[in-house]
């Protein structure tokens, strides 16, 4: 069963499977869309769970939350019990809307747990100080707006049982950072071997869908 609702004047979202009193909110990543959850709903369907699933146009501080907050609200008047399933950037976003919200579990594929971090990189990388970013405002990627952002949103609280995927080469998260996170937050950590932040290849992909079986649970 697949449903499309227009659930404000500004957000759609896809609805999977059959009706059930539980569902997973699913958020993909930077680039992504509503359709990347398809294949995990798929997995959770037949354990019993719906799967509601968006898209995010932009994930910037201005847009992003007023988008979780519509699917969220949508969620709570559907659905006994949420779940959540992030990817990427989507994961960062989430923890920090869905932070103190009554989440039952998340999974985690490939998260950004440290925007700061991954922008002080950047930075480092691209020979810039935060003093000189500010001053510029922006550079071609870079934005002190969102870098500030960043500094005030870090995931300094994170309440529900989670279990996260991470590739083993990640570019983007490095494997002490989310190493950290994990005993901080104690999280059930996995690693995909030899693959890097965006998982895509045939074994990568075999791999994640065994990981979803063994974690999306009825």
């Amino acid at each position: 069963m697949h449903e499309h609702v227009q659930i404000s004047s500004n957000v759609s979202c896809e609805v999977w499977g059959a009706e059930s009193e539980k569902a997973y909110i699913y958020v993909h990543g930077l680039n992504g869309s509503s359709k990347d959850a398809e294949n995990s709903a798929g997995v959770a369907v037949v354990r019993g769970f719906q799967v509601v699933s968006f898209t995010v146009p932009s994930f910037d501080p201005v847009s992003t939350t007023p988008v979780l907050s519509d699917v969220y609200n949508f969620s709570r008047q559907r659905w006994k019990n949420i779940y959540l399933y992030a990817v990427s950037l989507g994961a960062w976003y989430s923890m920090i809307f869905f932070h103190d919200k009554p989440i039952t579990q998340t999974l985690l594929v490939s998260p950004v747990v440290s925007m700061k971090n991954l922008i002080t990189r950047m930075m480092n990388s691209a020979g810039i100080t935060p003093q000189e970013l500010r001053e510029k405002g922006t550079t071609a990627n870079l934005s002190w707006e969102y870098y500030m952002f960043a500094c005030k949103n870090e995931i300094t609280f994170w309440h529900c049982p989670t279990k996260i995927l991470y590739p083993a080469n990640d570019n983007i998260t490095p494997r002490d950072e989310i190493e950290y996170f994990a005993e901080k937050f104690l999280c059930e950590l996995t690693v995909l071997p030899d693959a890097e932040h965006w998982i895509h290849t045939e074994r990568e992909l075999n791999f994640l869908h065994r990981w979803e079986e063994d974690n999306i649970s009825a």
